[in-house]
């Protein structure tokens, strides 16, 4: 049986919250919770205290006692001394909590963002929008708000725990009428504002669809002047603020809705209390600081019995906060492979091979390749070719585990052995050092070797224009794409694996300095795959793998075209 929405709901909540109760820092996590409930307490013990010394001042008032109104007025200060005091340390408290859980959530979520490809799983899923937002801000909110919502409920339990009994004593009427009125507003209110959930829900996409397009316009500056992209993206722009401005329209009008309860409801509780109390002053039956007393301690417990009704906004922004990062945390925390994936990978560092591999596309199953079965052994070169659309990327990114959809086995060196050069290379935020970080992991490497292998590959020339290799830079829009994939052959050389998987890695380089790349990696020990279309590629390859329709493929040794 499927589970309802609210079961669902606190499934997630659940699920996210539990983790950090047996991480590395549970035994602070405790420390501070137990701190901020025991302040909780302590504030609701002195609103206790308050109501009973306001019920004595105005009763002095009243009865025009100047030594008791003295006294009490003394007694009042204290209280709202000791008030201050512990309700600074509980938001104090409430912050620190909030930093810690929210740093180690953060970086929880990451690690599974990061680990396993999850960023790439959440990519070919297509349908979870903006992770960034979701692992930065979402997290945020969950975490703030969690704590909030906890706060709320061990105030309101106690808060209705400790003030039942004021109003018993009053008069049991109060105590009946509070909760019937706040049973009665919670489902008005739940009836009134049921569609803040989705809206909400709805803002935050559009929001964070809004800032990736501002975004977008950032990155492509260039391209969008050359191109005089300005009118199309103004329009895209526009339409995505419309569409967000549109929906917070909607919010505000079931806002609107639920405020013309809520206001009322709100007011109604300042007079309920004394027109069931004034009558048993007017007879005499009670003093008249009962009837103040009344007042504050109805508005108090009400307030804890109509969580619902007063943060009903609040609970619906929290629901939507919740299914977006459950949703994010369900696809990272589970199966690290799609199920329906049936390629088998075996590590072998010495061979790189395929039996029987077939690899067909995730939305509609048409066959890229077909049975294939090649071997490709230490020391013989191998290059792919074929029609655009053949599967040829697609084959790159099987040999790399990426690929979803296909049946039979690849057999490749472990990950520390085989490298994978895409068409569009990776740049790494930092320095030109830190480009080479993930290729030799942090270990020392002299200036002078990565100098030599920049210098080999013709990108010694552009250091002194760079700054050097200690400068911070944007490289992915400061360099061409030519100079790019300079650097990620460079990358390649200083890591040397055993095999490297090049796609597509140098077509936007000139023909000779192609030629100038492909002479170096054949002098070198690595054995390459490539990928690419290039005249006077086959000239470095040993043997040529054919990609044709229907999955169909030939594979023999590399023949030049014989001179006209």
């Amino acid at each position: 049986m499927p589970k309802s929405k609210n079961g669902r709901a606190l499934g997630r909540i659940l699920m996210i919250v539990r983790p950090v109760f047996v991480s590395d820092v549970r035994w602070r996590v405790f420390a501070w919770l137990g701190l901020l409930v025991s302040l909780v307490f302590g504030v609701i013990i002195l609103n206790v205290v308050n109501s009973y010394v306001n019920r004595g001042f105005m009763t002095a008032i009243q009865e025009r006692k100047n030594d008791v109104y003295i006294r009490m007025g003394i007694l009042y200060l204290l209280v709202f001394a000791a008030s201050t005091v512990v309700a600074v340390f509980q938001k104090f408290s409430e912050e620190r909590l909030a930093i810690l859980w929210r740093g180690w959530l953060t970086a929880h979520l990451l690690n599974m963002y990061l680990n396993e490809r999850g960023y790439h799983r959440l990519m070919e899923r297509g349908d979870i929008d903006n992770p960034d937002q979701r692992i930065s801000e979402d997290v945020k909110t969950f975490t703030t708000t969690t704590l909030s919502f906890l706060l709320m409920l061990t105030n309101a339990t106690m808060t209705a725990i400790a003030f039942a009994s004021v109003l018993w004593m009053i008069t049991p009427v109060l105590l009946f009428v509070s909760v019937g009125y706040a049973i009665v507003g919670s489902l008005v209110t739940i009836l009134v504002g049921r569609k803040l959930v989705g809206l909400n829900n709805l803002q935050l996409k559009k929001e964070a669809d809004f800032r990736h397009d501002l975004i977008h316009v950032r990155e492509y500056a260039d391209s969008i002047a050359l191109f005089r992209g300005e009118a199309k993206q103004k329009a895209r722009l526009y339409d995505r603020l419309g569409e967000l401005v549109e929906n917070f329209r909607e919010i505000t009008s079931v806002n609107r809705n639920l405020g013309f309860f809520t206001v009322g409801y709100n007011y109604m509780i300042q007079i309920i209390p004394i027109l069931i109390v004034a009558p048993m002053f007017i007879r005499g039956q009670v003093e008249f600081g009962v009837v103040t007393q009344s007042i504050g301690a109805f508005a108090t417990i009400l307030g804890a019995f109509s969580l619902i009704i007063t943060q009903f906004p609040l609970i619906s922004s929290f629901a939507a906060v919740v299914e977006r990062l459950g949703t994010i945390w369900e696809v990272l925390d589970g199966e690290k492979r799609p199920p329906e994936t049936s390629i088998t990978m075996i590590d072998d560092d010495n061979r790189l091979a395929y039996e029987h591999l077939t690899l067909v596309t995730p939305k509609d199953g048409s066959v890229l390749v077909r049975d294939l079965t090649l071997d490709v052994p230490t020391g013989r070169r191998l290059l792919i070719q074929g029609p655009d659309g053949i599967g040829k990327s697609a084959l790159a990114r099987a040999t790399a585990g990426i690929w979803p959809t296909g049946t039979g086995t690849i057999i490749r060196p472990g990950r520390d052995q085989i490298m994978f050069v895409p068409q569009r290379p990776y740049t790494a935020l930092g320095t030109l050092r830190d480009q080479f970080y993930d290729v030799y992991h942090g270990k020392s490497i002299s200036d002078e070797r990565l100098i030599q292998v920049l210098c080999q590959v013709s990108f010694g020339p552009h250091l002194d224009r760079l700054g050097g290799l200690d400068v911070e830079r944007d490289w992915a829009n400061l360099l061409t794409v030519g100079e790019q994939q300079l650097l990620s052959i460079a990358r390649l050389l200083v890591a040397a694996p055993k095999y490297a998987f090049l796609d597509r890695a140098t077509n936007a380089l000139s023909m000779p300095r192609v030629r100038h790349i492909y002479q170096i990696l054949s002098e070198s020990k690595i054995t390459y795959i490539s990928v690419g279309d290039q005249p006077g590629l086959r000239e470095f390859h040993d043997d040529v793998l054919e990609l044709l329709p229907d999955g169909q493929w030939t594979v023999g040794p590399t023949r030049e075209p014989a001179a006209a």
